[in-house]
């Protein structure tokens, strides 16, 4: 009886034995298997972050290609260099790049771009394709993911919050002569104000009407409005002395948010469009009579007055001149104490529109470094500078009046312009 006990208690043993090496065996593979899962979960979820981050770069690298392209000399070649360093400069994190393509293209299927065709493209296209490591997935043969994104960005379109912009523009009898640095259009002899108003209505082109709305005004001003709405156009008013009673600067009574039809053409029918014309069929209302001098203090003053303070919306002038200031005692309605220290008194008005919040753009159309009233401290080309915001919305025609080390390199008035409008309403990403 013992000796059968005791063999099976032997052989509850074994099975016992038995039964531990399966189970170890079976846990063995479970835990192979969950770190299996767990490998793969950890390897995809780093790829995921590192896809996220990758479309990021790609965005910010179609965005600094779209920066290029607004060169008056951007092509294909420029714009892909440009993506090329912002990338060296700026690598995308948590990838290996292995391919980058940059495209240009016409986009018209979007609203409020840049107008374009065949051969002036509007937005920049890169595809690039990069590589992540794994980790876990490596022991099993799987050493890489490849990830692949594509980002579009239009050189001009998109704007950080609404804006009121008022052009100011000098319209003396200095502004009738030639700028033989400027393109125009039909234009073989371009005036600088035929050169400042083709300017402005490159920036209309691309300012989005439901964002922005835009104002002119010219100085000298008139003894009575001038609001040419139709063609052929009616008879601009002469100029007025400076500070006479009831004085207009503006052309119009209003802004305007109907300069263009979204798809980068100007309109017609639009008021402002009607004064600047189109740069083809419609001609300007507006012309330079001049005869006044020339003073700048009361239309900044004006400028700013008529820029309506709404919460959310930037107010912006863009005033364009040769700063020289030196209007006669009876151009100035022989107003006491006005004659000296004229370039000071535009510093003044527009140090008085900052305080408030305007941004102002100062454009010195050929300043000299020489000139201004009496008393004056100033001369043109320091009024001018002094006029901007900040060195980043002072530009210059002339290479003698510059800012050292400021930011916005010399230029044709066009491509100042073109510069003012990156600034106002920036290249955007378009959707895919």
């Amino acid at each position: 009886m013992k000796r059968r006990i005791s063999s099976v208690n032997s052989s509850i043993r074994a099975l016992w034995s038995d039964r531990k090496g399966a189970t170890t065996f079976l846990f063995a593979g479970m835990a192979s298997a969950l770190v299996g899962v767990a490998g793969l979960t950890i390897d995809v979820g780093r790829t995921l972050a590192a896809k996220s981050g990758f479309d990021a770069a790609t965005e910010a690298a179609a965005l600094a290609g779209a920066y290029a392209l607004l060169s008056p000399s951007a092509n294909a070649t420029t714009v892909t260099s440009a993506v090329t360093s912002w990338n060296s400069t700026h690598p995308p994190p948590k990838v290996t790049v292995t391919n980058v393509a940059v495209s240009l293209a016409c986009v018209t299927s979007t609203a409020n771009l840049p107008s374009c065709n065949g051969t002036t493209p509007n937005a920049v296209t890169v595809t690039q394709t990069a590589t992540v490591p794994t980790f876990f997935l490596k022991a099993i043969g799987r050493e890489t993911f490849t990830l692949t994104t594509t980002k579009t960005a239009s050189k001009a379109g998109g704007t950080a919050m609404p804006l009121h912009v008022m052009f100011v523009l000098d319209a003396t009898g200095s502004m009738g002569s030639w700028d033989t640095g400027c393109t125009v259009p039909g234009k073989s002899r371009p005036s600088r104000f035929e050169c400042a108003l083709h300017s402005i209505q490159n920036v209309l082109k691309v300012m989005p009407t439901s964002m922005d709305k835009v104002g002119l005004m010219i100085f000298p001003g008139m003894a009575t409005q001038y609001s040419p709405t139709s063609h052929p156009c009616p008879t601009q008013p002469n100029s007025t002395p400076y500070l006479s009673a009831n004085i207009k600067y503006q052309i119009g009574t209003s802004l305007n948010d109907t300069y263009n039809d979204g798809a980068g053409a100007l309109v017609n029918a639009s008021p402002l469009i009607q004064a600047v014309g189109n740069g083809t069929s419609l001609t300007p209302c507006v012309t330079n009579r001049g005869g006044q001098g020339s003073y700048a203090a009361e239309v900044i003053a004006k400028a700013h007055a008529a820029l309506p303070v709404v919460a959310g919306t930037q107010n912006v002038i863009i005033f364009l001149s040769d700063g020289d200031f030196n209007a006669s005692a009876a151009q100035l309605s022989n107003v006491a104490g006005k004659t000296s220290r004229q370039c000071g008194q535009a510093v003044d008005a527009a140090a008085t529109a900052k305080t408030a919040g305007t941004k102002i753009y100062s454009v010195a159309y050929g300043a000299a470094s020489s000139g201004c009233s009496t008393g004056d401290t100033h001369n043109p080309c320091s009024t001018m500078k002094a006029i901007a915001t900040d060195a980043g919305t002072f530009f210059s025609t002339n290479t003698a009046c510059k800012i050292a080390d400021h930011p916005n390199a010399v230029s044709g008035l066009p491509g100042i312009f073109q510069a003012i409008t990156a600034a106002l309403t920036k290249p955007r990403v378009l959707p895919n």
